[in-house]
């Protein structure tokens, strides 16, 4: 007799179970028109919340960096002026790295006219441009194209032109000789 309640007690709870599944079932049916108009507002309410910090982050990027918004890159040792846009990489004191994604048409223009201003001096074997302002010499300026972003590289050495002519070679040796007299 106990296994027959057993038996019977189970068949009860397995019913309940199946009857609350099948009310489940037929919820979900019912609200499925309903469900997938809600995923896609959610969808679309976290999508644009998204967006709108990843933009923010690169407007913060942006904004911080020494060179985009910005049309001169000043040190102490360098006051140069360059297009807007340009990202700012790093200087080493020698060398200054840029990034941008303007055409490199565009880029090469802006710097050959902006060399044009300046006194180029001809020295043994080697060239340099010179802003008396600044007393800064610049000797190459290489406009790398990888894809969409261009690598913007300036050397340039700061010293007297005299004395950048005489050192016989341009670059850092060449600086910290004149530098030291």
């Amino acid at each position: 007799m106990e296994k027959e309640s057993k038996t019977k007690k189970k068949d009860r709870d397995n019913e309940k179970l199946r009857k609350m599944f099948e009310k489940n079932r037929n919820l979900t049916r019912a609200f499925d028109g309903k469900d997938k108009e809600y995923k896609t507002k959610m969808f679309s309410y976290y999508f644009k919340r998204i967006v709108l910090v990843v933009v923010s982050i690169i407007l913060l990027l942006l904004i911080s960096n020494r060179t985009f918004f910005k049309e001169n890159y000043k040190t102490d040792k360098i006051n140069i002026k360059i297009p807007l846009m340009m990202f700012f990489t790093k200087d080493d004191g020698n060398e200054i790295v840029l990034k941008t994604l303007r055409k490199t048409a565009y880029v090469k223009d802006f710097f050959d006219d902006r060399l044009m201003n300046m006194t180029r001096y001809s020295c043994d074997g080697y060239s340099f441009y010179y802003d008396d302002i600044t007393e800064t010499a610049i000797y190459n300026i290489t406009v790398d194209k990888n894809f969409a972003i261009k690598t913007v590289k300036i050397e340039y050495a700061k010293g007297d032109a005299n004395c950048l002519c005489e050192a016989k070679s341009i670059g850092k040796e060449a600086e910290e000789k004149c530098n030291n007299y």
